[in-house]
């Protein structure tokens, strides 16, 4: 029979010096289980309660999408109960993981709206994942007005007829200046669409809209200085 002694500071320093990665590994391992359920468990807005756009951006920020979507969001849909919006990292277009993450996300009906550079929307527009906006803007739905939208006609071929159709399915951002200040995001090359599979066509048209709405504005005076300079180069 082994009698032990009583516990005195230092068997408890020698215990804590020899197996005190077991009390981290117990921690961590309890830490992780504690958060997995509540990511798990935790209340998430349904698909047809939430919109969420998709930015991607070198210089937008969460607390700028959050005031920027917030007066859009009681105004346009407030029957919704969450709007969101997550940035997207640049990456160029030799990059093969950027396209792969973008599908990625698009295949698992992350994001409603995506604001891309127009590159990135033609590869995916071309592959279907886009919403035809066509009727949209025609009966007023989508107010376009003033904007030149023939870049964003495409032609793609359906897979099932085989058959080729030229469709808009994208809002040319270049001249809304409101999202470079209100949001500080360069918006110039890129592209408003609506994902074709967001499963909230109503309220993500009306959002849609009110983002493009919110969009307009003057040109700031240092992109006017900008066009000026490469208009008259002394």
């Amino acid at each position: 029979m082994t009698v032990k002694g009583r516990l005195n500071k230092e068997k408890i320093r020698n215990h804590l010096a020899y197996d005190f990665w077991k009390y981290l590994l117990l921690a961590l391992g309890v830490w992780f289980g504690v958060d997995l359920l509540f990511t798990t468990t935790a209340y998430r807005s349904p698909q047809d309660k939430r919109v969420d756009v998709e930015i991607m951006s070198a210089t937008v920020t969460d607390d700028l999408m959050a005031s920027f979507f917030q007066p859009l969001w009681q105004e346009a849909v407030p029957d919704m109960e969450l709007v969101e919006g997550t940035i997207l990292t640049p990456m160029s277009d030799e990059d093969m993981y950027s396209g792969m993450v973008l599908l990625t996300r698009l295949a698992a009906a992350d994001g409603d709206i995506y604001m891309l550079p127009a590159s990135k929307f033609k590869a995916i527009a071309t592959q279907g994942w886009f919403l035809s906006l066509d009727e949209l803007v025609e009966n007023g739905a989508i107010n376009a007005e003033g904007i030149a939208l023939d870049s964003c006609r495409l032609t793609v071929v359906d897979e099932e007829t085989k058959t080729a159709q030229t469709h808009l399915y994208g809002i040319p951002t270049d001249t809304l200046y409101g999202f470079m200040d209100g949001l500080q995001y360069d918006n110039r090359g890129s592209v408003m669409a609506i994902v074709v599979n967001n499963g909230n066509d109503d309220a993500v048209i009306r959002f849609f809209n009110a983002l493009l709405q919110a969009g307009r504005g003057e040109m700031p005076e240092w992109l006017q200085q900008s066009v000026e300079q490469e208009e008259n180069p002394s």
